[in-house]
């Protein structure tokens, strides 16, 4: 019986050592080969389309195409905003052929997201789509591995391999709250990626492909996952994003800023103006009151400044903004601030739900 035993994994063995390109595949081509087959069934190919009411019928005026991927067993996708933007009707194309109405649940335009939900025919179970494990894109490295998987220029399922280029990227004309998020790749993205998954080697998503530099090559840009997982439950529940009014305005100090204003540190947000009666005002913050005129700029000195946010330092709104990202009504926030020579700490409450 052991003879027979040994025989039998002997025959296996040779079996597949003999199967053509087995035994030429490394170890990198083998994750790439297996994190392909995991992730593909999870992305769709997405068509947007707007229809207008006219004389003669409706009629189709426009058409957006990109990708999308799922992120739950409730059938929730995740896409990019510019992807569905002004549409009337959305479908999503699966890898076998078939096709799915899907319906909007939210957006984010601010951050360039918005998550659809694919309804399958009336009778049918489930969508048959394989969601996608979300990875955690603070933990990026620049130098590791990655993967695209959408669907560019309407070639389906389309994949594409390199590795994260840079982190915490700016892009010229990017919606406002991506300011300094973006992580870089030299993975091949195309108009038609957008809203795909970027992958790392485990198969879990660390960002949604979004922007291609069409005046180089191979510098893409994607989203980073945790910006999403922390409004994903506003887009849920709210089909929005909650966006607290905090009543104040600031600007980014800068080290030449510092130096030409004699400013006592290098970074950090200059208060300019607080609102009466807004959540700053009764936090406590103070603008200052002495107004220098440079260039085309009024800065106005002798105000707060902020340091840093629970505890997190500040250089720019843009981080302010990303430190509130999933926070509701009622939360607590704790500002560290410099008043002349002193720190002191400030806490701010957030104001009730703005209805837009």
């Amino acid at each position: 019986m052991g003879s027979w035993t040994v025989l039998v994994r002997t025959a296996l063995l040779v079996g597949l050592a003999l199967r053509p390109g087995f035994s030429q595949l490394n170890p990198d081509e083998k994750n790439t080969i297996d994190v392909f087959k995991r992730a593909a069934p999870g992305v769709v190919h997405v068509k947007a389309s707007r229809i207008a009411s006219t004389e003669a019928g409706e009629v189709k005026t426009g058409e957006g195409s990109g990708s999308g991927f799922l992120i739950d067993d409730a059938g929730h996708l995740l896409t990019n905003y510019h992807v569905i933007e002004n549409s009337t009707e959305i479908r999503l194309l699966l890898g076998e052929g078939r096709t799915l109405n899907a319906r909007l649940v939210g957006t984010a335009p601010a951050l360039d997201l918005a998550l659809l939900k694919a309804e399958p025919p009336a009778g049918a179970a489930s969508s048959g789509l394989i969601p996608l494990p979300l990875g955690d894109s603070d933990a990026v490295e620049v130098g590791q591995k990655v993967l695209a998987i959408g669907n560019p220029l309407g070639f389906h399922n389309t994949l594409t391999v390199g590795v994260v280029s840079g982190l915490a990227r700016d892009i010229p004309g990017a919606p406002a709250g991506l300011d300094q998020a973006f992580l870089q790749t030299d993975a091949a993205i195309n108009p038609g990626n957008s809203g795909g998954p970027l992958l790392d080697s485990a198969g879990r998503v660390i960002g949604i492909n979004a922007v291609v530099a069409r005046e180089g090559q191979n510098i893409g840009f994607a989203i980073p996952i945790n910006f999403v997982k922390k409004i994903l439950p506003d887009l849920i529940r709210m089909g929005h994003v909650y966006r607290p009014t905090l009543g104040f305005s600031a600007l980014p100090i800068t080290p030449g800023l510092s130096a030409l204003l004699g400013l006592p540190v290098r970074a950090g947000l200059l208060v300019q103006e607080v609102a009466e009666g807004s959540p700053a005002a009764r936090a406590g913050l103070q603008a200052g009151s002495r107004m220098v005129p440079m260039n085309e700029t009024v800065y106005v000195l002798g105000g707060d400044i902020i340091l840093a946010v629970n505890g997190k330092g500040l250089s720019s709104p843009h981080e302010l903004t990303i430190a509130l990202l999933g926070s509701k009504p009622g939360d607590r926030i704790r500002l560290t601030i410099l008043r002349g020579e002193e720190r002191q700490e400030k806490t701010l409450t957030l104001p009730p739900m703005h209805l837009e």
